[in-house]
């Protein structure tokens, strides 16, 4: 139930992260903004797009008699889309269980803003968080820049905020967040006085963290959003420097994360920071230098809500994160930690624990990291999957090249026979319906087998920017059991993969056709591989060294 005062919360990235943060815990919020509220003429209702909003603002100025410039009506238009993108983030909010209000107020205008926190205090309490979410930009080069130019930027990072800290200086906030940027902290081509603010704000969070030792104070120093402020030059821009660009869920997933974390952490960056070029006037020789270092930590959030299949993957009535999607979350580390790159392999895979969800019902976070290790050939990455704060669970490492090698040949049929039973009777396999991924086994041998998959789209998982075909390279899994019961004559539980091989990116056309190879057995365990190809014969992935172990029950 705490009172939140946020600016620059009802539009953009900030009001994105206020919603996520008003599912994850309520509370009442007052967004501060400049644009004023205003009832939409009658001649736009039902109207989305752009053009259609400008052709009938101006047939009913033309009707009225009113004459307008092109330039009358965008803003016009631009108002009105405002007003529509704070009355979603309103309702958005209130559909969450919060209450939320919009005031129109500047900040730094310090008596409107002192009476806006009054009336806010007179309506519901003592405010007890502050989010700074308020920023516009002015690009340019400084030779270039006006001097109002580069105080309207500045100040509404900094004068905003000291304005917001003497009006709050009695409330007992427990939390104050500042939205600062990694520009601050490397900065940016354009935008010296973007980076001076933000590195401000990073200082002043630090001081308030100090000043009040109960109150949980972030500067989170964003890398650039999707949908932020992050025009298409600089979507290039950032791309050439290594920095992708955060997907809103994520970043809103972090932002909730944060509020949570008590370490005394202050400055956090998130995303990945900027690649850092040789100094001005030395060779750019990389083995004199050593490789440039790039890391980025992905952070995802499980539940019924987000995850519901992975009720069907229970052991013990707990769900259970199958392999396939830690190696799927490797794949999207890999990808923002070296976008320039291909993922060509994913290797060494270790399974130092497994990881149940015994708080799946209230949501579990993992984080998901990927660090470089060498740039020779291509990239190297170390991957590590863990809980927040918590445990280590996989390790890994991921070779990304400049250019996939050429895909292998579809391979040989192994010698088989029909297959005889029901894939989901429940004797070999423990999946429940969304984890059914195996349409058929097509036939089965001492020497392996082949199998007809589903792929992940036909699953009808939630939609995701799958890097991988998670449900179908489950299914190779599940069709190790299979065989490992044909030549071990027990049910077994798969232990591990040693890798695996990638020749296309996301979700291929199903169905698959999976040709499972044995290449080790033993008394009480199998090794084999799986390749997945598409319906033209296509490969697209490989498992290699798939481990199932008998269980104690079939010893």
């Amino acid at each position: 139930d705490a009172v939140i005062v946020a600016t620059g919360g009802a539009r953009g990235v900030t009001a994105h992260t206020l919603i996520a943060l008003a599912r994850a815990h309520g509370g009442k919020y007052a967004l501060l903004g400049r644009t004023a509220l205003e009832d939409e003429p009658s001649c736009v209702a039902g109207l989305t797009e752009e053009p259609a909003l400008k052709r009938a603002l101006l047939q009913d100025a033309m009707a009225r008699g009113e004459k307008v410039t092109p330039a009358d009506i965008g803003r016009k238009v631009s108002r009105i889309l405002a007003n529509r993108e704070i009355r979603a983030t309103l309702d958005a909010m209130r559909a969450a269980g919060a209450e939320a209000r919009y005031v129109p107020a500047d900040v730094n205008d310090a008596g409107r803003l002192g009476a806006v926190l009054d009336e806010i205090r007179g309506q519901w309490g003592p405010i007890g968080g502050l989010v700074h979410g308020a920023g516009v930009l002015a690009d340019k080069l400084v030779a270039d820049k006006t001097v109002d130019q580069w105080n309207m930027v500045f100040d509404t990072k900094v004068a905003g905020l000291i304005t917001l800290l003497g009006a709050l200086k009695d409330d007992p906030l427990r939390a104050i967040v500042m939205f600062a940027s990694v520009a601050g902290r490397c900065g940016n081509r354009g935008q010296s006085d973007y980076a001076a603010a933000n590195e401000v704000l990073a200082k002043v969070a630090a001081l308030e963290a100090k000043r009040r030792p109960d109150c949980v104070v972030k500067a989170l120093q964003w890398g650039p959003w999707e949908g932020g402020m992050v025009t298409p030059q600089l979507a290039r821009q950032f791309a050439a420097m290594g920095v992708p660009l955060i997907p809103l869920d994520v970043g809103a997933g972090w932002l909730v994360s944060e509020l949570s974390d008590r370490t005394g952490n202050v400055e956090i960056v998130l995303g990945n920071e900027p690649l850092m070029g040789p100094l001005a006037g030395h060779s750019a020789d990389a083995s004199a230098a050593g490789p440039h270092e790039h890391k980025v930590t992905l952070r995802v959030r499980l539940s019924p809500g987000s995850h519901p299949h992975l009720a069907d993957h229970e052991v013990g009535g707990v769900p259970v994160v199958p392999v396939v999607l830690a190696l799927e979350w490797f794949a999207r580390a890999a990808a923002a930690c070296r976008p320039d790159l291909s993922l060509a392999v994913i290797r060494d895979v270790k399974v130092l624990r497994g990881l149940k969800l015994d708080h799946f019902a209230d949501g579990e976070w993992l984080d998901i990291s990927a660090r470089e290790t060498s740039n020779g050939d291509g990239a190297v990455l170390a991957l590590e999957l863990s809980r927040v704060g918590g445990a280590l669970h996989y390790t890994a490492r991921a070779q990304m090249v400049a250019r996939r090698t050429a895909v292998p040949a579809k391979p040989h049929t192994p010698r088989t026979e029909p297959f005889q039973g029901d894939v989901y009777d429940g004797s070999v396999l423990f999946h429940g319906p969304r984890f059914h991924v195996i349409r058929s086994v097509d036939g089965i041998g001492d020497d392996g087998l082949v199998a007809t998959l589903d792929t992940t789209a036909e699953m009808a998982w939630p939609d995701e920017a799958w890097r991988t075909d998670p449900a179908a390279f489950d299914g190779g899994l599940q069709l190790a059991l299979i065989w490992t019961r044909r030549v071990l004559g027990g049910a077994s539980l798969p232990m591990g993969v040693a890798a695996l091989h990638t020749f296309a990116d996301g979700v291929p056309t199903g169905p698959l056709t999976a040709t499972l190879r044995g290449e080790k057995r033993g008394r009480d365990r199998t090794v084999t591989n799986v390749v997945f190809a598409d319906a033209k014969g296509g490969v697209v992935a490989q498992l290699e060294g798939v481990e199932a172990i008998l269980r104690p029950d079939a010893r």
